[in-house]
């Protein structure tokens, strides 16, 4: 079983991608890494009530923006098979040892979900995977327990790669 998380921005572009509302390489890459995940049984996506939170407040931005461009349908064909393969855990607040530079705003939402969820799960890693440069520039996060949250920017190839051969 593999635990990952995914970051607001990540999801967002994905969908973004699907709709064809923008044509860059992260909207791409985040579109393919999501539909490349999906396929493998053994991966789950796992959500905390303040995680759960921000992905509706950015479908609800979404969906407003192709109602205005009159784009339809407004739904999302990529959200029932992320839907299918999504846990919801519970939201707690843990410590964390970063190795690198610390994580800045209120973005530790994202590792509380992926730390509960491998506890959830019993796996020793779980993985974050966002575009946020700003937020995440350290490459892990480690939890007592024997639990290492792997912190995967999409945007570099190397932790692009480190992701492919942990879930292969």
């Amino acid at each position: 079983m593999i635990v990952i998380v995914l970051d607001t921005n990540v999801l967002r572009r994905a969908l973004e991608e699907e709709k064809g509302l923008k044509g860059d390489e992260e909207t791409k890459l985040a579109y393919e890494i999501i539909t490349e995940l999906i396929e493998h049984e053994n991966i789950i996506f796992v959500i905390n009530r303040d995680t759960a939170s921000e992905y509706y407040h950015h479908l609800e931005v979404l969906k407003k923006r192709l109602k205005q461009l009159r784009i339809t349908p407004q739904s999302f064909k990529l959200l029932s098979p992320i839907l299918r393969k999504m846990r919801k855990v519970p939201t707690e607040n843990h410590e964390f040892e970063i190795e690198g530079e610390a994580i800045g705003r209120k973005d530790c939402h994202l590792l509380n979900s992926a730390k509960t969820g491998a506890l959830k799960f019993k796996v020793e890693n779980a993985f974050v995977l966002t575009f946020a440069q700003d937020v995440y520039r350290s490459k892990k996060a480690k939890n007592g327990c024997g639990i290492t949250i792997y912190l995967i920017n999409l945007k570099d190839e190397k932790e692009r790669k480190l992701l492919e051969q942990r879930i292969t």
